[in-house]
Parts: C-alpha cells; sequence; structure tokens
C-alpha cells in the first residue's frame, strides 16, 4: 500500500445523491447532478412493495446496490459511481454519498485527479461494501486505462493509500474494490499522481499529443475570446520562451500558461491591441490551478484596450502567480473587473521581486479589498519606476498595490529590536502576540527572503546573504491588517 500525502491541482466537480436498489432490481438516473448544499442521503429504493416486504421482514441481510449518472462538463470522466453492500434494512438508511468539490480542496486538488472525488459514509448495518466508479474513455484525453488507480484518503494520518485489490474492468470500463471503511476515494492517473512523490514511474509512462484535447482551464472556466484566437500548435512549439507580436500569439500564451504549463517568459516584440477582445487572465488560481512564474518584458510596448471581466478573484494581465518578473510594459485604455485581487497588471502574485517600468492606465473595479493600479494583492514587489493612472471602485487611487494602502493605514511601532553581531549573525528579543513572524532579507533593494521567525531567536545570515558585494538589509515583519508590516528596527550594510 503507498501511503502518500495528498497535494493541489485544480479541478471541478459535481455529484449528487444516488439511486439505489436491490443488486437486481436496481436502477439509475439521468438527472443533472447539482452541487449538494448538505450530505445527500442514498435514496429511492427501487423494488415493488411486495418484494420490499418480503425481504425487509427477513433478518438475512440482501445485497443492495446504489448507483447513479454524473453529468459534468467540468471532470466528465467518470460518469457513474456505485455503491453496493449486505443489509438487512433498506440501505439508503444507512449510507450516504457527497462530494467535495469547493467543499474540501484537499481532494478536488489532486494531482492526476480522473473525475470526481467523493465521500462515502456508512454504518455498522452494511458489510461487504464495495465502491466502484465508471468511466468515459472517450473523456480520459489520452491517459492510459492501465494508469487508473483508486485512492483512499486517511483522515488519521492525513495521507492518501492506494487501496488494496482494486480492480480494472476494461470491458465495462469500471474501476472498483471492496472497502474497509467510510471516507473520500477518488480514481488518479498513477503516472502523475505517483510521479509527483518521485516514485518510479517508468511502467505508466505514455505521450498525448496535448493540442487535441480541452485542458482543464478549458473544461471549467469562461474563456473569453482566448481560444477563438489560440494557435495551440503555435504556443506548443514555441513554449517556453515566447516571442509574441500579435493578439493571436499572445492569446496562445495564455492557453499555454492556463492549460499546459506557467512556467514561461514572454518577450513583446510589438504594441498589441486587444480592444475587439473579451481579454482572460494569463495564471489561475481557482482551485489552485496553472499559475504563472516567468517573466514578461515588454520592451517598452504597450498593449492597449485589455478588458477583462471576471467573477470571482485574481483578474488582471496575470490573474495568479509566483516569482513573476515584469519590466518595460505599458498598458493603456485596460479595464479590469473582479471581486477580489484585482489590478490591470496582475491579481495575486507571491515571491515576485523587482518589477521595473510598468506603467498602467485606465479603470479598475475590484470588489471589497486587494484591488489597485497595478497589482491587487502582492507581499514583496519592489516596485522601481512604475506608475498608475487609474480609476479604482471610481476614485483616484494613489496605490500601485493594496499593499502600499495598508501599509499607509497602520503605523510601523519597531516593537522587536534586532542587532548584527560581528560574525554576521542577527539576534532578535521575545514578544507576544505577534501573527507569522518572519525575517525579511533584501539584497540591493529586492527581497531576497522570507522566512519564519517563530522560534528563531538568532538568524545566521550566511546561508542566505552569501559574500558577493552589495547592500544588505534585514528586519522583522508581521502579519497586521491583511499584509505584512514591519514590527523591527532596520539593519543595513554593505559587503565588498
Amino acid at each position: 500500500m503507498k501511503k502518500l500525502f495528498s497535494v493541489m491541482a485544480v479541478l471541478s466537480m459535481m455529484i449528487s445523491c444516488t439511486s439505489c436498489g436491490l443488486l437486481y432490481s436496481a436502477y439509475e438516473t439521468d438527472e443533472e447532478l447539482t452541487v449538494p448544499t448538505e450530505e445527500i442521503p442514498v435514496t429511492e429504493t427501487v423494488i415493488s412493495s411486495e418484494v420490499a416486504t418480503e425481504q425487509l421482514e427477513k433478518a438475512d441481510p440482501t445485497r443492495q446496490e446504489c448507483r447513479k449518472t454524473i453529468k459534468n462538463s467540468e471532470k466528465p470522466e467518470v460518469v457513474r459511481v456505485y455503491f453496493e453492500g449486505l443489509c438487512s434494512e433498506d440501505i439508503r438508511k444507512h449510507a450516504q454519498v457527497k462530494d467535495l468539490y469547493n467543499i474540501d480542496m484537499l481532494h478536488s486538488g489532486v494531482v492526476g485527479l480522473v473525475g470526481i472525488p467523493i465521500e462515502i459514509e456508512y454504518d455498522s448495518e452494511i458489510s461487504q461494501p464495495r465502491l466502484g466508479f465508471e468511466y468515459d474513455t472517450s473523456e480520459l484525453r489520452g491517459i492510459p486505462e492501465k494508469n487508473l488507480v483508486m485512492l483512499h484518503y486517511s483522515e488519521e494520518d492525513e495521507f492518501y493509500n492506494t487501496v488494496e485489490d482494486f480492480e480494472l474492468d476494461t470491458d465495462k470500463c469500471i474501476v472498483s474494490a471492496d472497502i474497509d471503511e467510510s471516507g473520500v476515494y477518488l480514481l488518479a492517473d498513477a503516472y502523475q499522481w505517483y510521479g509527483c512523490w518521485g516514485i518510479d514511474v517508468s511502467e505508466y509512462a505514455y505521450e498525448r499529443d496535448l493540442t487535441q484535447y480541452k485542458t482543464d482551464w478549458e473544461r471549467e472556466e469562461d474563456t473569453g475570446s482566448i481560444m477563438a484566437l489560440a494557435n495551440k500548435e503555435w504556443a506548443m512549439e514555441n513554449a517556453p520562451y515566447f516571442h509574441v507580436s500579435t493578439a493571436e500569439q499572445l492569446a496562445s500564451v495564455v492557453w499555454y500558461v492556463n492549460g499546459i504549463d506557467g512556467n514561461v517568459d514572454i518577450t513583446l516584440e510589438k504594441n498589441i491591441d486587444l480592444s475587439d477582445y473579451q481579454w482572460k487572465p494569463m495564471g489561475w488560481g481557482k482551485g489552485f490551478g496553472n499559475g504563472f512564474s516567468g517573466t514578461v518584458d515588454g520592451q517598452g510596448h504597450t498593449i492597449y484596450g485589455m478588458t477583462i471581466i471576471e467573477n470571482y478573484l485574481q483578474s488582471g494581465f496575470i490573474g495568479y502567480g509566483t516569482g513573476v518578473s515584469v519590466k518595460n510594459i505599458n498598458f493603456e485604455d485596460a479595464y479590469v473587473s473582479a471581486t477580489h485581487c484585482t489590478g490591470i497588471a496582475g491579481g495575486e502574485l507571491y515571491m515576485s521581486g523587482a518589477w521595473e517600468n510598468v506603467h498602467v492606465q485606465g479603470r479598475v473595479d475590484g470588489g471589497d479589498d486587494d484591488y489597485a493600479g497595478i497589482v491587487g494583492r502582492e507581499t514583496d514587489i519592489n516596485f522601481k519606476n512604475c506608475s498608475a493612472d487609474v480609476i479604482v471602485n471610481g476614485e483616484p487611487f494613489e496605490y500601485l498595490s493594496y499593499r502600499q494602502k495598508r501599509e499607509a493605514e497602520v503605523e510601523i511601532v519597531e516593537t522587536f529590536t534586532i542587532t548584527l553581531n560581528d560574525d554576521y549573525t542577527v539576534t532578535r528579543d521575545e514578544h507576544e502576540g505577534f501573527h507569522n513572524l518572519g525575517w525579511n532579507i533584501l539584497i540591493n533593494d529586492e527581497q531576497r527572503l522570507q522566512r519564519n521567525a517563530e522560534n528563531e531567536l538568532v538568524l545566521d545570515t550566511h546561508n542566505w546573504v552569501g559574500d558577493s558585494p552589495a547592500k544588505y538589509t534585514i528586519y522583522l515583519v508581521a502579519y497586521i491588517n491583511g499584509t505584512y508590516i514591519r514590527v523591527s528596527n532596520i539593519i543595513e550594510y554593505t559587503l565588498n
């Protein structure tokens, strides 16, 4: 049994209750499933009243089965779920099934997830329980059937196990297994799932033409004008170093980042006019999808008329990203709208370092918080020679990011005292009541480190700053009023 920790990776799915019956008389319904608001019991035992009365009067348990047709355009791989077992009463009194989409991202974000994750709960009145997933081969997007594995999540140990002795029936397209406890079960692609843990997956290796399938992003999101413009073949041929001159090429990059891999470098070769299109963010974090992680060099060029209207978080030219570098780019006549994390150049970005020569002009409707002219939510961007001429929520807005607004509203109190020692270690004193206390190190005014300092009274800077000639800046931060605020004095020194 392989014991593996769960990771996140984006997918949505819906499942409702099943319809139930005795094994020889069970049937399925075809109504479309909806996301349940509460646990939904197994329902509708379908047998004649005479047979039901006769069966229930007997003390001997009968094998009963529940099955449900699943109709979900976002996660269509699994088309039916089965649950059966021996029960002396109506099985619907003793079993429940529900989906976990948008309830617990731990399960809906499993790497290599195929179809829907479901939670089965049953009591001791049911014996010899068995669970089955029926899949549609045409929706596997090139994943070999032999790669399908059933996983079960252990609440106690917080890891996934491969279900022992699960069976794959390629004639009936069913993966099934006898199970021995309630809990979360799902199907996964062994190549992706085991591979993410460094396990040898050579026996599961396969190749597929990704241009022939809809990506998770295409399945789950409104793609606006992107897919009408995108050239998937061009994107695959040029990745990961894109030189972009047209709206069509830029749309192709958005498709590649959102659907295939967010680690790319983009260079604009010309000005690009997006006025005629409904644009979409590059990099998406809904359900922990593909974030953008790379560089954008505009080479002084301008993107005109970009319009992005979203109904959720992370909206901007770059929606969600980590380790993002942007420079030498202009946006004119832009309009970006979302509920949170909204900016013209970026929505929600982390560990991004310096942005240089980024200039934006337009409007932002940003909802309740984390909105600004350039980037909505960020924790560490060092804006160099950047500007924003933007109306935000109908008013002029002087901040480049919402963090700058929060910092301006929160008084910096140097509660902690940090001291540079002769050996270039840094010592801090102790104070209570600070959330997410962390060390902040900048090299030549660019952030290089933000790490936890909760239980660390001495920071050994040799592990982080090296010995190259540079100016080093060190101080403590804590999470206050929605952002990280300096809470210590500042140490600065230069190594020559």
